[in-house]
Protein backbone atom coordinates (compact mmCIF):
# COMPACT_ATOMS: atom_id res chain seq x y z
CA UNK A 1 0.00 0.00 0.00
CA UNK A 2 1.27 3.47 -1.39
CA UNK A 3 2.28 5.97 2.21
CA UNK A 4 0.16 8.93 2.74
CA UNK A 5 1.69 11.97 2.92
CA UNK A 6 2.40 13.83 6.08
CA UNK A 7 2.69 16.99 7.22
CA UNK A 8 6.68 16.96 7.97
CA UNK A 9 9.66 14.29 7.32
CA UNK A 10 10.10 11.53 9.97
CA UNK A 11 13.57 11.16 11.09
CA UNK A 12 14.38 7.38 11.64
CA UNK A 13 15.30 7.48 15.14
CA UNK A 14 14.97 5.12 18.37
CA UNK A 15 11.83 4.03 19.71
CA UNK A 16 12.32 6.72 22.73
CA UNK A 17 13.10 9.80 20.22
CA UNK A 18 10.34 11.97 21.74
CA UNK A 19 11.04 11.27 25.11
CA UNK A 20 14.77 12.11 24.94
CA UNK A 21 13.42 15.19 23.38
CA UNK A 22 11.03 16.14 25.88
CA UNK A 23 14.55 15.19 28.31
CA UNK A 24 16.48 17.41 26.83
CA UNK A 25 14.54 20.40 27.04
CA UNK A 26 13.15 19.98 30.74
CA UNK A 27 16.34 19.05 31.86
CA UNK A 28 19.04 19.73 29.17
CA UNK A 29 20.67 16.56 29.53
CA UNK A 30 21.11 13.66 27.09
CA UNK A 31 21.05 9.68 27.52
CA UNK A 32 24.13 8.60 28.89
CA UNK A 33 24.99 6.07 25.32
CA UNK A 34 24.71 9.02 22.74
CA UNK A 35 28.04 9.60 21.45
CA UNK A 36 28.69 13.54 20.13
CA UNK A 37 26.63 12.55 16.63
CA UNK A 38 23.76 11.53 17.96
CA UNK A 39 23.67 14.72 20.68
CA UNK A 40 23.91 17.10 17.75
CA UNK A 41 21.09 15.56 15.93
CA UNK A 42 19.10 15.23 19.04
CA UNK A 43 19.68 18.66 19.72
CA UNK A 44 18.93 20.00 15.80
CA UNK A 45 15.56 17.65 15.42
CA UNK A 46 14.11 19.08 19.40
CA UNK A 47 14.34 22.75 17.52
CA UNK A 48 10.91 21.51 15.96
CA UNK A 49 9.23 21.17 19.62
CA UNK A 50 8.53 23.42 22.37
CA UNK A 51 8.00 22.78 26.59
CA UNK A 52 4.80 24.88 27.51
CA UNK A 53 3.21 24.01 30.95
CA UNK A 54 4.99 20.45 31.32
CA UNK A 55 3.93 19.92 28.20
CA UNK A 56 5.51 18.85 24.83
CA UNK A 57 4.09 20.17 21.48
CA UNK A 58 5.99 20.40 18.05
CA UNK A 59 5.32 23.68 16.38
CA UNK A 60 7.84 22.74 13.18
CA UNK A 61 10.81 23.87 11.21
CA UNK A 62 9.52 27.37 11.31
CA UNK A 63 7.31 27.30 14.35
CA UNK A 64 4.53 28.41 12.30
CA UNK A 65 2.27 25.57 14.05
CA UNK A 66 1.62 24.02 17.53
CA UNK A 67 0.61 20.20 18.16
CA UNK A 68 0.34 18.47 21.22
CA UNK A 69 2.95 15.53 21.32
CA UNK A 70 1.32 12.20 22.38
CA UNK A 71 3.74 9.68 23.69
CA UNK A 72 1.10 7.61 25.54
CA UNK A 73 0.28 4.88 23.47
CA UNK A 74 -2.92 4.34 25.06
CA UNK A 75 -3.77 7.84 24.43
CA UNK A 76 -2.50 7.74 20.96
CA UNK A 77 -5.66 5.19 20.77
CA UNK A 78 -8.56 7.15 22.27
CA UNK A 79 -7.19 10.04 19.67
CA UNK A 80 -7.36 7.50 16.50
CA UNK A 81 -10.85 6.53 17.43
CA UNK A 82 -12.16 9.95 17.93
CA UNK A 83 -10.85 11.12 14.50
CA UNK A 84 -11.61 7.80 12.57
CA UNK A 85 -15.48 8.49 13.45
CA UNK A 86 -17.00 11.67 11.70
CA UNK A 87 -19.94 13.69 13.74
CA UNK A 88 -22.17 11.91 11.74
CA UNK A 89 -20.99 7.92 12.75
CA UNK A 90 -19.43 7.31 9.77
CA UNK A 91 -15.90 5.94 9.53
CA UNK A 92 -13.47 7.83 7.55
CA UNK A 93 -10.60 6.68 5.30
CA UNK A 94 -7.16 6.12 6.23
CA UNK A 95 -6.02 9.70 4.49
CA UNK A 96 -8.79 11.79 6.29
CA UNK A 97 -8.03 10.08 9.88
CA UNK A 98 -4.55 10.98 9.61
CA UNK A 99 -5.43 14.49 8.81
CA UNK A 100 -7.65 14.89 11.55
CA UNK A 101 -5.01 13.25 14.03
CA UNK A 102 -2.54 16.11 12.45
CA UNK A 103 -4.08 19.08 12.95
CA UNK A 104 -4.03 18.83 16.45
CA UNK A 105 -1.37 15.80 17.47
CA UNK A 106 1.75 14.81 16.73
CA UNK A 107 4.05 11.23 17.35
CA UNK A 108 6.73 9.55 14.91
CA UNK A 109 4.87 7.05 13.46
CA UNK A 110 1.06 8.05 13.49
CA UNK A 111 0.25 7.22 9.36
CA UNK A 112 1.56 3.38 10.26
CA UNK A 113 -0.46 3.20 13.34
CA UNK A 114 -3.37 4.46 11.48
CA UNK A 115 -3.40 1.65 8.52
CA UNK A 116 -2.85 -1.05 11.55
CA UNK A 117 -5.68 0.20 13.76
CA UNK A 118 -8.12 0.90 10.38
CA UNK A 119 -6.86 -2.86 9.50
CA UNK A 120 -8.41 -4.08 12.67
CA UNK A 121 -11.52 -1.76 12.58
CA UNK A 122 -14.39 -4.64 11.06
CA UNK A 123 -16.81 -1.88 9.74
CA UNK A 124 -14.10 -0.53 7.29
CA UNK A 125 -12.76 -4.06 6.41
CA UNK A 126 -16.73 -4.84 5.63
CA UNK A 127 -16.53 -2.01 3.78
CA UNK A 128 -13.35 -2.02 2.08
CA UNK A 129 -14.39 -5.98 0.79
CA UNK A 130 -17.17 -4.65 -1.74
CA UNK A 131 -14.75 -1.91 -2.83
CA UNK A 132 -14.33 -1.78 -6.95
CA UNK A 133 -10.71 -2.43 -7.86
CA UNK A 134 -10.21 1.17 -9.51
CA UNK A 135 -10.57 4.38 -7.49
CA UNK A 136 -11.74 6.05 -10.58
CA UNK A 137 -15.16 5.10 -11.66
CA UNK A 138 -15.32 3.86 -15.10
CA UNK A 139 -17.92 6.59 -17.11
CA UNK A 140 -20.99 4.17 -17.87
CA UNK A 141 -22.05 4.01 -21.99
CA UNK A 142 -25.49 3.04 -22.82
CA UNK A 143 -25.86 2.85 -26.64
CA UNK A 144 -29.98 2.32 -26.65
CA UNK A 145 -33.02 3.59 -24.32
CA UNK A 146 -33.68 1.26 -21.30
CA UNK A 147 -29.92 -0.34 -21.33
CA UNK A 148 -28.31 0.96 -17.88
CA UNK A 149 -30.32 2.39 -15.24
CA UNK A 150 -29.02 4.85 -12.33
CA UNK A 151 -31.21 4.56 -9.22
CA UNK A 152 -30.85 6.94 -5.74
CA UNK A 153 -33.25 6.61 -2.70
CA UNK A 154 -34.14 10.38 -1.21
CA UNK A 155 -35.17 11.57 2.22
CA UNK A 156 -36.34 10.22 4.40
CA UNK A 157 -39.29 13.16 4.73
CA UNK A 158 -42.44 13.83 6.63
CA UNK A 159 -44.65 10.77 6.06
CA UNK A 160 -47.66 12.02 3.97
CA UNK A 161 -51.09 10.81 4.58
CA UNK A 162 -50.50 7.03 2.92
CA UNK A 163 -47.44 7.09 5.07
CA UNK A 164 -44.57 7.28 2.50
CA UNK A 165 -41.24 8.72 3.77
CA UNK A 166 -38.89 8.11 0.88
CA UNK A 167 -38.64 8.27 -2.79
CA UNK A 168 -36.58 6.30 -5.25
CA UNK A 169 -35.64 7.74 -9.03
CA UNK A 170 -34.73 5.74 -11.68
CA UNK A 171 -33.17 7.22 -14.71
CA UNK A 172 -32.30 6.38 -18.37
CA UNK A 173 -28.85 6.67 -19.23
CA UNK A 174 -29.10 6.93 -22.67
CA UNK A 175 -32.76 9.10 -23.26
CA UNK A 176 -32.37 10.66 -19.84
CA UNK A 177 -36.06 9.89 -18.86
CA UNK A 178 -36.78 9.56 -15.27
CA UNK A 179 -39.35 7.30 -12.82
CA UNK A 180 -39.81 8.38 -9.20
CA UNK A 181 -41.56 5.74 -7.11
CA UNK A 182 -42.80 6.83 -3.31
CA UNK A 183 -41.62 4.32 -0.86
CA UNK A 184 -43.02 3.84 2.35
CA UNK A 185 -39.25 2.99 4.09
CA UNK A 186 -36.34 2.38 3.00
CA UNK A 187 -35.88 -1.05 2.72
CA UNK A 188 -35.09 -4.00 0.38
CA UNK A 189 -38.84 -5.02 -0.58
CA UNK A 190 -40.18 -1.32 -0.59
CA UNK A 191 -37.27 -0.76 -3.55
CA UNK A 192 -37.58 -3.97 -5.09
CA UNK A 193 -41.72 -3.07 -5.33
CA UNK A 194 -40.83 0.11 -6.73
CA UNK A 195 -38.77 -1.81 -9.50
CA UNK A 196 -41.14 -4.30 -10.31
CA UNK A 197 -43.89 -1.56 -10.99
CA UNK A 198 -41.29 0.08 -12.99
CA UNK A 199 -40.23 -3.06 -14.69
CA UNK A 200 -43.93 -4.06 -16.17
CA UNK A 201 -44.09 -0.71 -17.41
CA UNK A 202 -40.56 -0.47 -19.15
CA UNK A 203 -39.01 -3.51 -19.13
CA UNK A 204 -36.08 -4.58 -17.69
CA UNK A 205 -32.29 -3.01 -18.14
CA UNK A 206 -29.09 -4.78 -18.63
CA UNK A 207 -27.64 -3.41 -15.39
CA UNK A 208 -29.12 -0.99 -12.78
CA UNK A 209 -27.07 1.35 -10.54
CA UNK A 210 -27.91 2.00 -7.13
CA UNK A 211 -27.07 4.07 -3.98
CA UNK A 212 -27.01 1.77 -1.60
CA UNK A 213 -24.38 -1.47 -0.54
CA UNK A 214 -23.75 -4.54 -2.19
CA UNK A 215 -25.94 -6.79 0.66
CA UNK A 216 -28.97 -4.36 -0.59
CA UNK A 217 -28.44 -4.93 -4.21
CA UNK A 218 -28.57 -8.54 -3.58
CA UNK A 219 -31.76 -8.53 -1.06
CA UNK A 220 -33.49 -6.61 -3.99
CA UNK A 221 -32.75 -8.71 -6.46
CA UNK A 222 -33.90 -12.17 -4.68
CA UNK A 223 -36.56 -10.21 -3.47
CA UNK A 224 -37.87 -9.55 -7.09
CA UNK A 225 -36.76 -13.17 -8.20
CA UNK A 226 -39.14 -14.27 -5.24
CA UNK A 227 -42.08 -12.38 -5.41
CA UNK A 228 -42.20 -11.39 -9.33
CA UNK A 229 -40.23 -14.02 -11.01
CA UNK A 230 -37.68 -10.83 -12.01
CA UNK A 231 -34.30 -11.59 -12.86
CA UNK A 232 -32.31 -7.82 -12.52
CA UNK A 233 -28.62 -7.48 -12.17
CA UNK A 234 -28.28 -4.24 -9.82
CA UNK A 235 -24.34 -3.07 -8.73
CA UNK A 236 -23.53 -0.70 -5.54
CA UNK A 237 -22.70 2.47 -6.55
CA UNK A 238 -21.31 5.76 -4.35
CA UNK A 239 -21.02 7.90 -6.78
CA UNK A 240 -22.83 10.79 -8.71
CA UNK A 241 -21.23 9.24 -12.19
CA UNK A 242 -23.93 6.62 -11.52
CA UNK A 243 -27.16 8.85 -11.35
CA UNK A 244 -27.77 9.06 -15.55
CA UNK A 245 -27.38 12.79 -15.02
CA UNK A 246 -25.11 15.40 -14.71
CA UNK A 247 -23.98 16.64 -11.68
CA UNK A 248 -26.10 19.93 -12.27
CA UNK A 249 -29.80 18.18 -13.44
CA UNK A 250 -29.35 15.72 -10.62
CA UNK A 251 -28.77 18.28 -8.16
CA UNK A 252 -32.01 20.24 -9.78
CA UNK A 253 -33.77 17.10 -9.62
CA UNK A 254 -33.19 16.70 -5.83
CA UNK A 255 -34.04 20.20 -4.83
CA UNK A 256 -37.10 19.91 -6.51
CA UNK A 257 -38.29 16.73 -5.00
CA UNK A 258 -37.31 18.29 -1.93
CA UNK A 259 -39.38 21.70 -2.64
CA UNK A 260 -42.08 19.55 -3.76
CA UNK A 261 -42.25 17.77 -0.14
CA UNK A 262 -42.37 21.00 1.56
CA UNK A 263 -45.12 22.69 -0.69
CA UNK A 264 -47.53 19.50 -0.42
CA UNK A 265 -46.21 17.73 2.92
CA UNK A 266 -49.79 16.03 3.48
CA UNK A 267 -49.75 14.71 -0.27
CA UNK A 268 -46.33 15.07 -1.54
CA UNK A 269 -46.49 11.87 -2.97
CA UNK A 270 -49.28 12.63 -5.28
CA UNK A 271 -47.50 15.25 -7.05
CA UNK A 272 -44.32 13.41 -8.45
CA UNK A 273 -45.47 13.46 -11.94
CA UNK A 274 -45.57 17.36 -12.21
CA UNK A 275 -41.85 17.19 -11.00
CA UNK A 276 -40.81 14.68 -13.39
CA UNK A 277 -42.89 16.66 -16.19
CA UNK A 278 -40.52 19.44 -16.30
CA UNK A 279 -37.38 17.48 -16.90
CA UNK A 280 -38.81 14.83 -19.09
CA UNK A 281 -39.81 17.90 -21.34
CA UNK A 282 -37.02 19.98 -21.18
CA UNK A 283 -34.29 19.90 -23.42
CA UNK A 284 -31.03 17.74 -21.42
CA UNK A 285 -27.69 19.69 -21.70
CA UNK A 286 -26.27 16.38 -22.10
CA UNK A 287 -27.91 14.85 -25.24
CA UNK A 288 -29.73 18.17 -26.90
CA UNK A 289 -32.85 16.48 -27.01
CA UNK A 290 -35.85 16.19 -24.53
CA UNK A 291 -36.14 12.81 -22.63
CA UNK A 292 -39.84 12.30 -24.29
CA UNK A 293 -38.15 12.57 -27.49
CA UNK A 294 -35.65 10.32 -27.08
CA UNK A 295 -38.18 7.84 -25.41
CA UNK A 296 -41.16 8.04 -27.52
CA UNK A 297 -39.36 9.60 -30.39
CA UNK A 298 -42.47 12.29 -31.05
CA UNK A 299 -42.50 15.50 -29.12
CA UNK A 300 -45.24 16.40 -25.95
CA UNK A 301 -48.82 17.29 -27.02
CA UNK A 302 -48.65 20.90 -25.49
CA UNK A 303 -51.49 21.37 -23.29
CA UNK A 304 -53.48 25.17 -22.82
CA UNK A 305 -52.53 25.05 -19.14
CA UNK A 306 -48.70 23.48 -19.26
CA UNK A 307 -46.12 25.26 -20.97
CA UNK A 308 -44.09 23.30 -23.12
CA UNK A 309 -43.46 25.75 -25.79
CA UNK A 310 -39.37 25.27 -25.06
CA UNK A 311 -40.46 21.65 -24.71
CA UNK A 312 -40.67 20.04 -28.31
CA UNK A 313 -37.52 22.27 -29.14
CA UNK A 314 -33.95 20.51 -29.68
CA UNK A 315 -31.22 22.05 -29.29
CA UNK A 316 -28.12 21.60 -32.68
CA UNK A 317 -26.36 18.35 -32.12
CA UNK A 318 -22.38 18.24 -31.49
CA UNK A 319 -19.91 16.13 -32.39
CA UNK A 320 -19.92 14.22 -29.24
CA UNK A 321 -23.45 12.76 -29.92
CA UNK A 322 -22.33 10.52 -32.56
CA UNK A 323 -24.53 7.48 -30.79
CA UNK A 324 -27.53 9.88 -30.80
CA UNK A 325 -27.38 10.23 -34.19
CA UNK A 326 -26.82 7.04 -34.99
CA UNK A 327 -29.63 6.12 -33.13
CA UNK A 328 -31.89 8.84 -34.29
CA UNK A 329 -30.98 8.29 -37.70
CA UNK A 330 -31.61 3.83 -37.22
CA UNK A 331 -34.55 5.43 -35.44
CA UNK A 332 -36.34 7.11 -38.61
CA UNK A 333 -35.55 4.19 -40.86
CA UNK A 334 -36.91 1.48 -38.88
CA UNK A 335 -40.31 3.97 -38.09
CA UNK A 336 -40.19 4.39 -41.60
CA UNK A 337 -40.19 0.59 -42.24
CA UNK A 338 -42.72 -0.37 -39.98
CA UNK A 339 -45.08 2.61 -41.48
CA UNK A 340 -44.32 1.27 -45.08
CA UNK A 341 -45.23 -2.23 -43.45
CA UNK A 342 -48.34 -1.34 -41.61
CA UNK A 343 -50.00 0.42 -44.56
CA UNK A 344 -49.13 -2.90 -46.69
CA UNK A 345 -51.13 -5.14 -44.28
CA UNK A 346 -53.55 -2.54 -43.85
CA UNK A 347 -53.51 -2.57 -47.80
CA UNK A 348 -53.50 -6.44 -47.87
CA UNK A 349 -56.25 -7.00 -45.26
CA UNK A 350 -58.74 -4.73 -47.27
CA UNK A 351 -58.27 -6.01 -50.35
CA UNK A 352 -58.57 -9.52 -48.61
CA UNK A 353 -62.10 -8.30 -47.26
CA UNK A 354 -63.00 -7.08 -50.46
CA UNK A 355 -62.38 -10.80 -52.18
CA UNK A 356 -64.70 -11.80 -49.68
CA UNK A 357 -67.40 -9.70 -50.57
CA UNK A 358 -66.94 -10.43 -53.42
CA UNK A 359 -66.97 -14.36 -53.03
CA UNK A 360 -70.37 -14.31 -51.29
CA UNK A 361 -72.41 -11.98 -53.65
CA UNK A 362 -71.74 -14.34 -56.14
CA UNK A 363 -73.37 -17.18 -54.22
CA UNK A 364 -76.09 -15.60 -52.86
CA UNK A 365 -79.58 -15.17 -54.90
CA UNK A 366 -80.25 -12.07 -56.45
CA UNK A 367 -83.21 -9.87 -54.87
CA UNK A 368 -85.13 -7.77 -57.57
CA UNK A 369 -87.95 -5.10 -56.30
CA UNK A 370 -90.92 -4.03 -59.01
CA UNK A 371 -92.40 -0.64 -57.98
CA UNK A 372 -95.86 -0.21 -59.79
CA UNK A 373 -96.72 3.60 -61.54
CA UNK A 374 -98.21 6.04 -58.71
CA UNK A 375 -95.91 4.51 -55.59
CA UNK A 376 -97.53 7.59 -54.24
CA UNK A 377 -101.54 7.83 -55.39
CA UNK A 378 -103.18 9.75 -57.72
CA UNK A 379 -103.20 12.78 -55.20
CA UNK A 380 -100.36 15.05 -55.44
CA UNK A 381 -97.38 14.82 -53.14
CA UNK A 382 -97.91 18.05 -51.45
CA UNK A 383 -101.22 17.09 -50.03
CA UNK A 384 -98.81 13.92 -47.78
CA UNK A 385 -96.34 15.37 -46.67
CA UNK A 386 -97.35 16.61 -43.28
CA UNK A 387 -99.70 13.42 -43.05
CA UNK A 388 -98.50 11.17 -40.16
CA UNK A 389 -99.49 8.18 -41.84
CA UNK A 390 -99.03 6.56 -45.64
CA UNK A 391 -99.76 3.81 -47.31
CA UNK A 392 -98.29 2.35 -50.68
CA UNK A 393 -98.77 -0.39 -52.86
CA UNK A 394 -95.79 -2.32 -54.39
CA UNK A 395 -94.90 -5.68 -55.90
CA UNK A 396 -91.57 -7.50 -55.18
CA UNK A 397 -90.37 -10.02 -57.99
CA UNK A 398 -88.19 -13.27 -56.39
CA UNK A 399 -86.28 -14.71 -58.96
CA UNK A 400 -86.26 -18.55 -57.68
CA UNK A 401 -85.01 -19.58 -60.90
CA UNK A 402 -83.86 -18.57 -63.93
CA UNK A 403 -87.48 -19.02 -65.50
CA UNK A 404 -89.86 -18.64 -62.88
CA UNK A 405 -90.33 -15.33 -60.94
CA UNK A 406 -92.73 -15.66 -58.17
CA UNK A 407 -94.80 -12.04 -57.88
CA UNK A 408 -96.02 -11.27 -54.50
CA UNK A 409 -98.49 -8.48 -54.06
CA UNK A 410 -97.89 -6.49 -50.80
CA UNK A 411 -100.63 -2.96 -49.79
Amino acid sequence: MDPLQVAEEVVESSPNKLEDIYRLLAEGSFPSSFCSIKKKNLKRYARKFTLEGGCLYYVGPKKEEKREVVIDPEKRRHIFLESHLSDSGHHLGQKKTVNRIQSRYYWLGVVKDVIDWIKMCETCQNAEYHKTPSKKCKPVRAIYPWEVLGSAVHGPFPPSLRQNTHVITVTDFFTKWTEAVSLPRNDALSVAKAFSTIFYRFGSAKNIYINQSWDFCEEVSRKLGEKWNILQIMTASHTSEHTGLDDRTYNELKSSIKNMVTEHQRDWDEHLDQVLFEFRTSVNPVTNYTPFYLMFHRDIQPSPMTRTEEANRHAPMSQSNDDLLLYLSGMQEQRKAVREMVLANLSAAENQERKIVDRSQKTSQPVTSMVQDHLFGEKPLKKFRHDPLMAFKFETVLHTGENSPVVENTG
